[in-house]
């Protein structure tokens, strides 16, 4: 009896030593087959290291791209920009966003902010502006904006302003394009530019290059004389430091999109102007006529002109407002050509329309922008050295008109500082 019960207690104990054997190679063998799947299955160790070598190999901008989501998104974070997941501001911290969600918008920015156009082209836009509704998608095709609260006065807003790009853009085949800022001359037979002085390389001011033996961009401020003697001046930029300054440093500026119309105001003091379709405009015969709002801004003379430019936007936070000097209508040109419209330097006003109209009605639009080889010369704050006789000629007109067939946009002419006549308007430059 005692020898049977021994043999029972060592049969359980080898069937529980051969049990826990089973279950063990069991285990090793699941263990075994998680291993092998792990390291050799469709997205395995081997596999992943296999498909790392393969990226590395054929992408290696994806190491540079990674560290730059990483350096974006610390900056994010750090600098408090956006959500932190990448692409919704800049490094100074303006908001960032794209032109199908800016586009439509109503209401002006509540501050300064990155438009990025479907060619991820950036355009800074001011405070108190909005996309015009018909803007352009990309630089190429000219990027509009409105003012909607820039300026307090209600007859200036609506006026609408066209992006000229200073540096690279991508046109809408994917070509970059340069467009430096500076002054020109532009070839009489195709329109190609030939840079006489680049902003970058022009720091004081105060050595201005010649061109045409006459023509030069005067850096200190001054309101002109209004003689027709040799004591004649012309009025001069603003703040020609501070228009070359923004323009570099935001990427480019804003020219009317029109030919100036009357605003508001009882006198040159507080004359404003508009950059909109004009409703009326002056001829030779009705010169007397007095302004209302909406009529095209011709029988002014330059000095009025300056004067008008900078009070338009004066009571504005956002924007400087001025006479176009040459380095914004000689760049604009530039940018006109690089956007696909061949030889606009040498456009004839007269070919577009041969009698006075409303600005923006004579089909003369390049990137958005009107009437610049057509309808009425314009006013700059470029500087005329010429002299005849007894007289001075320092102002100095731009552009075609409807009576002339040799002037064209590229055109300079110098003229006495007390002209005004039915043949020359002007258009307002905006600067951030």
């Amino acid at each position: 009896m005692e020898k049977l019960k021994k043999f029972q207690r060592m049969s359980q104990e080898k069937g529980i030593t051969l049990v826990a054997l089973v279950i063990t190679i069991i285990i090793l063998i699941i263990l075994a087959t998680v291993a092998i799947n792990f390291a050799f299955g469709n997205n395995g160790l081997i596999q992943r290291a296999e498909d790392a070598r393969d990226y590395y190999a054929n992408d290696t901008s994806y190491t540079d791209e990674s560290i730059t989501n990483v350096e974006s998104y610390l900056d994010e974070i750090i600098n408090g920009v956006g959500s932190g997941n990448g692409g919704s501001g800049d490094g100074d911290g303006m908001p960032e966003i794209p032109m199908s969600e800016a586009k439509g918008q109503e209401e002006g920015f509540s501050e300064k902010t990155i438009v990025v156009d479907n060619q991820n082209n950036k355009i800074t836009v001011p405070e108190g502006f909005k996309i015009a509704d018909d803007s352009g998608d990309t630089v190429q095709q000219g990027i509009v904006i409105e003012d909607v609260s820039a300026s307090n006065d209600s007859a200036v807003q609506g006026s609408q302003y066209v992006w000229i790009p200073v540096g690279s853009f991508t046109n809408d085949a994917g070509e970059t394009k340069e467009v430096t800022l500076g002054r020109y001359t532009f070839s009489t037979t195709d329109g190609t530019p030939t840079l006489v002085q680049d902003a970058a390389n022009y720091t004081d001011q105060s050595d201005s290059v010649v061109i045409d033996s006459d023509y030069k961009e005067l850096v200190d401020y001054r309101e002109g004389v209004a003689s027709s003697g040799l004591d004649g001046e012309n009025a001069t930029a603003k703040d020609l430091a501070g228009f070359l300054n923004s323009a570099r440093e935001n990427g480019g500026y804003y020219i009317g999109r029109y030919e100036a119309s009357f605003a508001s105001g009882s006198s040159v003091a507080d004359y404003k102007a508009a950059s909109k379709i004009s409703t009326a405009y002056r001829t030779s015969s009705d010169g007397s006529m007095s302004y209302s709002e909406g009529t095209l801004w011709n029988y002014i003379t330059e000095l009025d002109a300056s004067k008008v430019a900078i009070n338009t936007y004066e009571d504005s936070a956002s924007v400087t407002s001025d006479l176009m000097n040459s380095y914004a209508w000689d760049t604009a040109i530039v940018y006109i050509q690089q956007a696909g419209n061949d030889n606009y330097a040498n456009q004839s006003g007269r070919s577009i329309n041969s009698s006075l109209a409303n600005t923006g009605t004579n089909g003369d639009e390049v990137c958005k922008i009107n009437d610049m080889a057509s309808n009425v010369r314009e006013w700059t704050t470029e500087y005329s050295s010429y002299a005849y006789s007894s007289n001075a000629y320092p102002c100095v007109i731009r552009g075609g008109y409807y009576y002339n067939s040799r002037s064209y946009t590229a055109y300079r002419n110098h003229v006495i500082a007390t002209i005004a006549g039915d043949y020359v308007g002007f258009r307002l430059s905006l600067y951030l």
